[in-house]
Protein backbone atom coordinates (compact mmCIF):
# COMPACT_ATOMS: atom_id res chain seq x y z
CA UNK A 1 0.00 0.00 0.00
CA UNK A 2 1.56 3.36 -0.95
CA UNK A 3 2.38 5.91 1.74
CA UNK A 4 -0.01 8.55 0.37
CA UNK A 5 -3.00 6.22 0.45
CA UNK A 6 -2.09 5.05 3.95
CA UNK A 7 -1.88 8.66 5.14
CA UNK A 8 -5.19 9.49 3.42
CA UNK A 9 -7.08 6.67 5.07
CA UNK A 10 -5.45 7.29 8.44
CA UNK A 11 -6.42 10.97 8.35
CA UNK A 12 -9.95 10.08 7.29
CA UNK A 13 -10.45 7.43 9.92
CA UNK A 14 -8.92 9.47 12.71
CA UNK A 15 -11.24 12.28 11.68
CA UNK A 16 -14.27 10.04 12.04
CA UNK A 17 -13.44 7.46 14.72
CA UNK A 18 -12.00 10.06 17.10
CA UNK A 19 -15.04 12.26 16.48
CA UNK A 20 -13.23 15.40 15.61
CA UNK A 21 -15.26 18.51 16.17
CA UNK A 22 -16.68 20.24 13.11
CA UNK A 23 -18.75 23.31 12.59
CA UNK A 24 -22.04 23.39 10.74
CA UNK A 25 -22.61 25.64 7.78
CA UNK A 26 -24.15 29.07 8.34
CA UNK A 27 -25.98 31.47 6.13
CA UNK A 28 -25.88 35.26 6.18
CA UNK A 29 -28.93 37.35 5.38
CA UNK A 30 -28.94 40.77 3.75
CA UNK A 31 -28.49 43.59 6.29
CA UNK A 32 -31.70 45.38 7.29
CA UNK A 33 -32.13 48.96 5.97
CA UNK A 34 -31.35 51.71 8.47
CA UNK A 35 -34.22 53.22 10.39
CA UNK A 36 -36.22 55.69 8.33
CA UNK A 37 -34.56 54.71 5.09
CA UNK A 38 -36.78 53.84 2.18
CA UNK A 39 -36.14 50.47 0.65
CA UNK A 40 -35.22 50.54 -3.02
CA UNK A 41 -35.41 46.75 -3.40
CA UNK A 42 -38.32 45.17 -5.20
CA UNK A 43 -40.18 42.53 -3.18
CA UNK A 44 -38.42 39.17 -3.43
CA UNK A 45 -40.16 36.77 -5.78
CA UNK A 46 -41.23 33.55 -4.10
CA UNK A 47 -39.25 30.54 -5.28
CA UNK A 48 -41.11 28.27 -7.63
CA UNK A 49 -41.73 24.74 -6.29
CA UNK A 50 -39.53 22.13 -7.97
CA UNK A 51 -39.25 18.34 -7.87
CA UNK A 52 -35.89 16.65 -8.25
CA UNK A 53 -35.24 12.93 -8.66
CA UNK A 54 -32.75 11.05 -6.50
CA UNK A 55 -31.87 7.51 -7.59
CA UNK A 56 -29.64 5.45 -5.30
CA UNK A 57 -28.37 1.90 -4.78
CA UNK A 58 -28.50 1.95 -0.97
CA UNK A 59 -31.81 0.11 -0.94
CA UNK A 60 -30.82 -1.66 2.28
CA UNK A 61 -31.22 1.65 4.14
CA UNK A 62 -34.19 3.05 2.21
CA UNK A 63 -36.09 4.14 5.33
CA UNK A 64 -33.08 5.94 6.75
CA UNK A 65 -32.43 7.84 3.52
CA UNK A 66 -36.09 8.88 3.37
CA UNK A 67 -35.77 10.37 6.86
CA UNK A 68 -32.79 12.42 5.69
CA UNK A 69 -34.73 13.59 2.65
CA UNK A 70 -37.64 14.56 4.91
CA UNK A 71 -35.27 16.73 6.97
CA UNK A 72 -33.96 18.41 3.84
CA UNK A 73 -37.45 19.08 2.51
CA UNK A 74 -38.48 20.61 5.85
CA UNK A 75 -35.65 23.11 5.52
CA UNK A 76 -36.28 23.64 1.80
CA UNK A 77 -40.10 23.66 1.44
CA UNK A 78 -40.00 24.61 -2.23
CA UNK A 79 -37.96 21.50 -3.15
CA UNK A 80 -39.51 18.04 -3.35
CA UNK A 81 -37.15 15.07 -3.63
CA UNK A 82 -38.52 12.02 -5.42
CA UNK A 83 -36.47 9.11 -4.07
CA UNK A 84 -35.91 6.06 -6.30
CA UNK A 85 -34.15 3.21 -4.43
CA UNK A 86 -32.84 0.36 -6.61
CA UNK A 87 -31.18 -2.91 -5.59
CA UNK A 88 -27.47 -2.78 -6.32
CA UNK A 89 -27.51 -5.79 -8.67
CA UNK A 90 -29.96 -3.95 -10.95
CA UNK A 91 -28.73 -0.42 -10.40
CA UNK A 92 -26.14 0.23 -13.10
CA UNK A 93 -28.11 -1.57 -15.79
CA UNK A 94 -31.15 0.59 -15.02
CA UNK A 95 -29.10 3.78 -14.73
CA UNK A 96 -27.42 3.22 -18.09
CA UNK A 97 -30.78 2.45 -19.69
CA UNK A 98 -32.31 5.65 -18.33
CA UNK A 99 -29.36 7.75 -19.45
CA UNK A 100 -29.35 6.27 -22.94
CA UNK A 101 -33.08 6.84 -23.36
CA UNK A 102 -32.88 10.47 -22.27
CA UNK A 103 -34.67 9.90 -18.95
CA UNK A 104 -33.08 12.69 -16.91
CA UNK A 105 -32.15 11.92 -13.29
CA UNK A 106 -31.11 14.92 -11.24
CA UNK A 107 -29.06 13.19 -8.52
CA UNK A 108 -27.77 9.62 -8.36
CA UNK A 109 -25.24 7.48 -6.53
CA UNK A 110 -22.05 6.24 -8.19
CA UNK A 111 -19.00 4.26 -7.16
CA UNK A 112 -15.70 5.99 -7.72
CA UNK A 113 -13.52 4.49 -10.43
CA UNK A 114 -14.56 2.80 -13.65
CA UNK A 115 -18.30 3.50 -13.32
CA UNK A 116 -17.74 7.20 -12.78
CA UNK A 117 -15.31 7.38 -15.70
CA UNK A 118 -17.84 5.65 -17.94
CA UNK A 119 -20.54 8.24 -17.22
CA UNK A 120 -18.09 11.16 -17.27
CA UNK A 121 -16.77 10.12 -20.68
CA UNK A 122 -20.37 9.97 -21.90
CA UNK A 123 -20.96 13.55 -20.80
CA UNK A 124 -23.63 12.64 -18.24
CA UNK A 125 -22.04 14.18 -15.14
CA UNK A 126 -21.83 17.75 -13.85
CA UNK A 127 -18.40 18.97 -12.74
CA UNK A 128 -18.71 19.95 -9.06
CA UNK A 129 -15.00 20.47 -8.40
CA UNK A 130 -15.38 24.11 -7.34
CA UNK A 131 -18.53 23.79 -5.23
CA UNK A 132 -18.07 25.20 -1.68
CA UNK A 133 -19.35 22.02 -0.01
CA UNK A 134 -16.41 20.06 -1.41
CA UNK A 135 -14.22 21.82 1.18
CA UNK A 136 -16.01 19.85 3.92
CA UNK A 137 -14.00 16.73 3.00
CA UNK A 138 -10.35 15.80 3.37
CA UNK A 139 -8.49 17.08 0.26
CA UNK A 140 -6.87 13.69 -0.38
CA UNK A 141 -10.28 11.97 -0.37
CA UNK A 142 -11.53 14.43 -2.98
CA UNK A 143 -8.35 13.99 -5.01
CA UNK A 144 -8.62 10.19 -5.00
CA UNK A 145 -12.21 10.37 -6.27
CA UNK A 146 -11.29 12.64 -9.18
CA UNK A 147 -11.69 11.49 -12.77
CA UNK A 148 -9.25 12.95 -15.30
CA UNK A 149 -8.52 15.79 -12.91
CA UNK A 150 -12.17 16.75 -12.31
CA UNK A 151 -14.54 15.93 -9.47
CA UNK A 152 -17.95 14.68 -10.52
CA UNK A 153 -18.60 12.99 -7.17
CA UNK A 154 -19.27 14.13 -3.64
CA UNK A 155 -18.32 11.42 -1.12
CA UNK A 156 -21.21 10.25 1.05
CA UNK A 157 -20.34 7.20 3.10
CA UNK A 158 -17.23 5.25 3.94
CA UNK A 159 -17.18 1.71 5.14
CA UNK A 160 -14.87 -0.89 6.59
CA UNK A 161 -15.37 -4.31 5.00
CA UNK A 162 -14.79 -6.90 7.71
CA UNK A 163 -16.28 -9.89 9.53
CA UNK A 164 -19.14 -9.49 12.00
CA UNK A 165 -19.10 -12.20 14.64
CA UNK A 166 -21.29 -13.39 17.49
CA UNK A 167 -19.24 -12.90 20.65
CA UNK A 168 -21.36 -15.32 22.65
CA UNK A 169 -20.80 -18.15 20.18
CA UNK A 170 -17.07 -17.42 20.13
CA UNK A 171 -16.94 -17.36 23.93
CA UNK A 172 -18.95 -20.58 24.28
CA UNK A 173 -16.55 -22.37 21.91
CA UNK A 174 -13.45 -20.72 23.39
CA UNK A 175 -12.54 -19.15 20.05
CA UNK A 176 -10.12 -16.26 19.57
CA UNK A 177 -10.34 -13.68 16.81
CA UNK A 178 -8.51 -15.25 13.84
CA UNK A 179 -5.52 -13.32 12.53
CA UNK A 180 -4.74 -15.59 9.54
CA UNK A 181 -6.84 -17.31 6.92
CA UNK A 182 -6.05 -20.81 8.22
CA UNK A 183 -7.07 -19.69 11.72
CA UNK A 184 -10.35 -18.39 10.28
CA UNK A 185 -11.05 -21.76 8.68
CA UNK A 186 -10.09 -23.60 11.88
CA UNK A 187 -12.61 -21.47 13.77
CA UNK A 188 -15.22 -22.14 11.08
CA UNK A 189 -14.66 -25.90 11.40
CA UNK A 190 -15.05 -25.79 15.17
CA UNK A 191 -18.29 -23.81 14.78
CA UNK A 192 -19.65 -26.28 12.23
CA UNK A 193 -18.64 -29.24 14.41
CA UNK A 194 -20.65 -27.67 17.26
CA UNK A 195 -23.78 -27.84 15.10
CA UNK A 196 -23.91 -24.18 14.09
CA UNK A 197 -23.32 -22.40 10.77
CA UNK A 198 -20.01 -20.59 10.52
CA UNK A 199 -20.78 -18.05 7.77
CA UNK A 200 -24.07 -16.36 6.82
CA UNK A 201 -23.96 -16.21 3.01
CA UNK A 202 -26.56 -14.49 0.84
CA UNK A 203 -25.09 -15.24 -2.57
CA UNK A 204 -28.45 -15.18 -4.33
CA UNK A 205 -27.75 -11.46 -4.57
CA UNK A 206 -24.73 -11.55 -6.86
CA UNK A 207 -23.16 -8.44 -5.37
CA UNK A 208 -22.59 -10.14 -2.02
CA UNK A 209 -20.37 -12.83 -3.53
CA UNK A 210 -18.66 -10.33 -5.83
CA UNK A 211 -18.00 -8.00 -2.90
CA UNK A 212 -15.98 -10.76 -1.25
CA UNK A 213 -14.35 -11.95 -4.47
CA UNK A 214 -13.37 -8.41 -5.51
CA UNK A 215 -11.44 -8.05 -2.26
CA UNK A 216 -10.02 -11.51 -1.62
CA UNK A 217 -8.61 -11.78 -5.15
CA UNK A 218 -7.06 -8.27 -5.47
CA UNK A 219 -5.67 -8.49 -1.92
CA UNK A 220 -3.95 -11.80 -2.58
CA UNK A 221 -2.86 -10.57 -6.01
CA UNK A 222 -1.34 -7.27 -4.93
CA UNK A 223 -0.05 -8.12 -1.47
CA UNK A 224 0.74 -11.84 -1.54
CA UNK A 225 1.46 -12.63 -5.20
CA UNK A 226 3.23 -9.24 -5.48
CA UNK A 227 1.46 -8.33 -8.71
CA UNK A 228 -0.05 -4.89 -7.92
CA UNK A 229 -0.27 -4.03 -11.64
CA UNK A 230 -1.98 -7.29 -12.63
CA UNK A 231 -5.41 -5.75 -13.29
CA UNK A 232 -4.06 -2.84 -15.31
CA UNK A 233 -2.22 -5.41 -17.42
CA UNK A 234 -5.44 -7.39 -17.78
CA UNK A 235 -7.00 -4.19 -19.11
CA UNK A 236 -4.30 -4.03 -21.77
CA UNK A 237 -4.26 -7.74 -22.48
CA UNK A 238 -0.65 -8.14 -21.35
CA UNK A 239 -1.25 -10.38 -18.30
CA UNK A 240 -2.60 -13.89 -17.90
CA UNK A 241 -4.58 -15.48 -15.10
CA UNK A 242 -2.34 -18.52 -15.52
CA UNK A 243 0.61 -16.48 -14.23
CA UNK A 244 -1.17 -15.26 -11.10
CA UNK A 245 -1.14 -17.75 -8.18
CA UNK A 246 -3.81 -15.68 -6.38
CA UNK A 247 -6.42 -17.03 -8.83
CA UNK A 248 -6.28 -20.53 -7.37
CA UNK A 249 -6.05 -19.11 -3.85
CA UNK A 250 -9.41 -17.37 -4.28
CA UNK A 251 -10.88 -20.48 -5.95
CA UNK A 252 -9.85 -22.52 -2.90
CA UNK A 253 -11.22 -19.90 -0.54
CA UNK A 254 -14.65 -19.72 -2.17
CA UNK A 255 -15.17 -23.47 -1.78
CA UNK A 256 -14.22 -23.33 1.89
CA UNK A 257 -16.59 -20.46 2.57
CA UNK A 258 -19.34 -22.37 0.80
CA UNK A 259 -18.66 -25.55 2.79
CA UNK A 260 -18.86 -23.66 6.09
CA UNK A 261 -21.83 -21.51 5.06
CA UNK A 262 -25.55 -21.90 5.50
CA UNK A 263 -27.60 -24.23 3.34
CA UNK A 264 -28.70 -23.00 -0.09
CA UNK A 265 -26.23 -20.12 -0.19
CA UNK A 266 -27.15 -19.33 -3.79
CA UNK A 267 -30.84 -19.34 -2.88
CA UNK A 268 -30.54 -17.02 0.14
CA UNK A 269 -30.30 -13.29 -0.53
CA UNK A 270 -28.62 -10.51 1.45
CA UNK A 271 -31.62 -9.95 3.73
CA UNK A 272 -31.85 -13.69 4.37
CA UNK A 273 -28.20 -13.80 5.41
CA UNK A 274 -28.70 -10.86 7.78
CA UNK A 275 -31.69 -12.68 9.28
CA UNK A 276 -29.62 -15.83 9.86
CA UNK A 277 -26.92 -13.86 11.61
CA UNK A 278 -29.39 -11.76 13.63
CA UNK A 279 -31.09 -14.91 14.94
CA UNK A 280 -27.79 -16.38 16.09
CA UNK A 281 -28.01 -19.21 13.54
CA UNK A 282 -24.67 -18.17 12.01
CA UNK A 283 -21.55 -17.12 13.87
CA UNK A 284 -19.95 -14.84 11.25
CA UNK A 285 -20.91 -12.58 8.34
CA UNK A 286 -18.48 -10.85 5.97
CA UNK A 287 -19.96 -7.43 5.24
CA UNK A 288 -19.62 -3.67 5.41
CA UNK A 289 -21.46 -1.71 8.09
CA UNK A 290 -24.69 -1.72 6.05
CA UNK A 291 -26.68 -4.30 8.09
CA UNK A 292 -26.19 -2.50 11.42
CA UNK A 293 -29.58 -0.78 11.38
CA UNK A 294 -31.32 -4.10 10.67
CA UNK A 295 -29.32 -5.94 13.32
CA UNK A 296 -30.24 -3.37 15.94
CA UNK A 297 -33.91 -3.71 15.02
CA UNK A 298 -33.97 -7.51 14.78
CA UNK A 299 -31.81 -8.38 17.78
CA UNK A 300 -31.05 -5.48 20.16
CA UNK A 301 -29.26 -7.77 22.64
CA UNK A 302 -26.86 -9.03 19.96
CA UNK A 303 -26.34 -5.50 18.66
CA UNK A 304 -25.62 -3.95 22.05
CA UNK A 305 -23.82 -6.76 23.87
CA UNK A 306 -22.58 -9.57 21.63
CA UNK A 307 -21.77 -8.10 18.23
CA UNK A 308 -18.09 -8.02 17.29
CA UNK A 309 -16.20 -6.98 14.15
CA UNK A 310 -12.72 -8.06 12.99
CA UNK A 311 -10.65 -7.60 9.79
CA UNK A 312 -11.01 -10.37 7.20
CA UNK A 313 -7.68 -12.28 7.22
CA UNK A 314 -7.37 -12.98 3.49
CA UNK A 315 -3.91 -14.60 3.80
CA UNK A 316 -1.64 -16.43 6.21
CA UNK A 317 0.70 -13.46 6.46
CA UNK A 318 -0.62 -11.82 9.63
CA UNK A 319 1.35 -8.62 8.98
CA UNK A 320 -0.52 -8.04 5.72
CA UNK A 321 -4.00 -8.88 7.01
CA UNK A 322 -5.01 -5.30 7.75
CA UNK A 323 -8.42 -3.65 8.00
CA UNK A 324 -10.06 -3.13 4.61
CA UNK A 325 -11.57 0.33 4.29
CA UNK A 326 -13.31 1.57 1.13
CA UNK A 327 -15.34 4.50 -0.14
CA UNK A 328 -18.90 3.40 -0.87
CA UNK A 329 -21.73 5.52 -2.28
CA UNK A 330 -20.97 8.98 -3.69
CA UNK A 331 -23.40 11.52 -5.16
CA UNK A 332 -23.40 12.93 -8.70
CA UNK A 333 -25.60 15.46 -10.50
CA UNK A 334 -26.78 14.73 -14.02
CA UNK A 335 -25.36 17.15 -16.57
CA UNK A 336 -28.74 17.29 -18.31
CA UNK A 337 -30.67 18.17 -15.15
CA UNK A 338 -32.89 21.23 -15.52
CA UNK A 339 -32.92 21.70 -11.73
CA UNK A 340 -29.21 22.02 -11.01
CA UNK A 341 -29.69 24.76 -8.38
CA UNK A 342 -32.02 22.55 -6.33
CA UNK A 343 -29.75 19.53 -6.84
CA UNK A 344 -26.75 21.53 -5.61
CA UNK A 345 -28.72 22.54 -2.50
CA UNK A 346 -29.33 18.86 -1.77
CA UNK A 347 -25.63 18.01 -2.15
CA UNK A 348 -24.71 21.01 0.00
CA UNK A 349 -27.00 19.66 2.73
CA UNK A 350 -25.59 16.14 2.45
CA UNK A 351 -22.08 17.58 2.52
CA UNK A 352 -22.70 19.65 5.66
CA UNK A 353 -22.04 18.44 9.19
CA UNK A 354 -25.79 18.42 9.79
CA UNK A 355 -26.35 16.25 6.74
CA UNK A 356 -23.40 14.01 7.59
CA UNK A 357 -24.69 13.48 11.11
CA UNK A 358 -28.15 12.74 9.71
CA UNK A 359 -26.57 10.11 7.45
CA UNK A 360 -24.80 8.46 10.40
CA UNK A 361 -27.85 8.58 12.67
CA UNK A 362 -30.39 7.29 10.16
CA UNK A 363 -28.39 4.75 8.16
CA UNK A 364 -25.86 3.52 10.74
CA UNK A 365 -23.13 4.21 8.18
CA UNK A 366 -20.03 6.37 8.48
CA UNK A 367 -19.89 9.72 6.72
CA UNK A 368 -16.93 11.27 4.91
CA UNK A 369 -17.92 14.78 6.10
CA UNK A 370 -15.28 16.11 8.48
CA UNK A 371 -16.26 16.14 12.13
CA UNK A 372 -19.37 13.98 11.87
CA UNK A 373 -20.61 11.65 14.58
CA UNK A 374 -19.17 8.11 14.48
CA UNK A 375 -21.25 6.48 17.20
CA UNK A 376 -23.02 4.06 14.88
CA UNK A 377 -22.66 0.82 16.83
CA UNK A 378 -20.68 -0.67 19.74
CA UNK A 379 -19.05 -3.14 17.34
CA UNK A 380 -17.26 -0.33 15.48
CA UNK A 381 -15.13 0.22 18.59
CA UNK A 382 -13.51 -3.16 17.89
CA UNK A 383 -11.82 -1.58 14.86
CA UNK A 384 -10.24 1.31 16.75
CA UNK A 385 -6.99 -0.55 17.59
CA UNK A 386 -6.38 -1.18 13.88
CA UNK A 387 -7.06 2.48 13.12
CA UNK A 388 -4.77 3.71 15.88
CA UNK A 389 -1.97 1.43 14.71
CA UNK A 390 -2.43 2.39 11.05
CA UNK A 391 -3.25 -1.21 10.11
CA UNK A 392 -5.58 -0.27 7.26
CA UNK A 393 -5.55 -0.71 3.50
CA UNK A 394 -7.74 -0.48 0.41
CA UNK A 395 -7.68 -3.46 -1.96
CA UNK A 396 -9.53 -1.42 -4.57
CA UNK A 397 -6.41 0.57 -5.46
CA UNK A 398 -5.37 -2.44 -7.55
CA UNK A 399 -8.53 -2.32 -9.68
CA UNK A 400 -9.34 1.42 -9.56
CA UNK A 401 -8.12 2.27 -13.05
CA UNK A 402 -9.64 -0.69 -14.87
CA UNK A 403 -12.99 -0.86 -16.60
CA UNK A 404 -12.93 -4.38 -18.02
CA UNK A 405 -15.49 -6.47 -16.09
CA UNK A 406 -13.40 -9.53 -15.24
CA UNK A 407 -15.27 -10.09 -11.96
CA UNK A 408 -18.61 -11.10 -13.48
CA UNK A 409 -17.02 -13.86 -15.55
CA UNK A 410 -14.87 -14.94 -12.62
CA UNK A 411 -17.88 -15.04 -10.30
CA UNK A 412 -19.84 -17.22 -12.73
CA UNK A 413 -16.90 -19.61 -12.94
CA UNK A 414 -16.56 -19.75 -9.15
CA UNK A 415 -20.17 -20.82 -8.88
CA UNK A 416 -19.57 -23.57 -11.42
CA UNK A 417 -16.59 -24.73 -9.41
CA UNK A 418 -18.70 -24.90 -6.25
CA UNK A 419 -21.01 -27.34 -8.00
CA UNK A 420 -18.13 -29.35 -9.54
CA UNK A 421 -18.89 -28.13 -13.05
CA UNK A 422 -15.43 -26.59 -13.55
CA UNK A 423 -11.96 -27.36 -12.23
CA UNK A 424 -9.49 -24.67 -11.12
CA UNK A 425 -7.42 -25.28 -14.26
CA UNK A 426 -10.51 -24.90 -16.44
CA UNK A 427 -11.35 -21.60 -14.72
CA UNK A 428 -7.86 -20.27 -15.36
CA UNK A 429 -8.04 -21.32 -19.01
CA UNK A 430 -11.51 -19.80 -19.44
CA UNK A 431 -10.48 -16.50 -17.84
CA UNK A 432 -7.47 -16.16 -20.11
CA UNK A 433 -9.65 -16.87 -23.14
CA UNK A 434 -12.14 -14.27 -21.89
CA UNK A 435 -9.41 -11.67 -21.42
CA UNK A 436 -8.01 -12.31 -24.90
CA UNK A 437 -11.47 -11.75 -26.33
CA UNK A 438 -12.38 -8.67 -24.26
CA UNK A 439 -9.25 -6.65 -23.53
CA UNK A 440 -8.80 -3.33 -25.32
Amino acid sequence: MNKRLSLTLTLLLLTTILEACGSGSTTTSDPAPSAGAASTKAPAKAAEPVTITFMHFKSDVTDGIQKIVDQFEKQNPTIKVEVQPVKYDDYYTLLKTKMASGDVIDIFTLNAGSQTKLFADGGYLMDISDQPFMKNFEPNVIKEQATDGKNYLMPVNSSPIAVFYNKKIFKDLNLEIPKTYDALMAAAKKIKDSGKTAFALGWKDAWTMKMWEERDFPSNTGLIANQPDFFSKIEKGTAKFADNPAVKTTIEHVKQLYDYGNKDQLGVDYNGAVDLFAKGDAAMMYMGTWPLADLEKKNPDLYNNNLGYFPYPFSNDEAKNKLEFNPDASLAIGSKSTHKEAALKFLAYMGSKEGGDAWVTNTKLLSYVKGTNTNIAPAINDLKPYIDAGKIYNSQIYVANTSIDWSTQFSQNLQKFIFNKMTPDEIVKDMDAWVEKNHK
